[in-house]
């Protein structure tokens, strides 16, 4: 029997990544450069993006890295993490004080249009 080898903290980031490179062309987000690191600040996993730009991170805890040691995260923690990369506009513009109505519509249609994109690729793959 061979050895398992120990899951270390740059192994965690690369099956982040990995799984970051799986879902963008998925989710339209092959634009975004998405990168992962250590982040003590949050509770498990958590997308930082800071709106209107495109290259956010996904940082990471103790707690998720060690639960990816053990073998117990999936793969859809990371993407629940990017769906907020087409969300959190919406989110951004309807908790801004003075965001117009024009504003909130605009990307409540920009969020139903990346949705769309969404499931045509999903079926484009079948």
């Amino acid at each position: 029997m061979g050895k398992s080898k120990i899951k270390t903290e740059d192994d965690f980031i690369k099956w982040i990544e990995q799984q970051v490179a799986y879902y963008k062309p998925f989710l339209g987000l092959s634009l975004q450069r998405i990168k992962a690191e250590r982040d003590d600040s949050t509770q498990f996993l958590r997308i930082k993006l800071v709106y209107p730009y495109l290259d956010p991170t996904i940082g990471f805890s103790e707690k998720a890295l060690t639960e990816f040691k053990k073998g117990t995260i999936f793969k859809d923690r990371i993407l629940h993490e990017l769906c907020h990369a087409l969300t959190d506009p919406l989110y951004v513009k309807s908790t801004d004080r003075y965001a117009s109505k024009t504003e909130i519509e605009d990307e409540r249609e920009r969020l139903t249009d990346v949705i769309t994109v969404i499931i045509r690729n999903l079926l484009d793959k079948k």
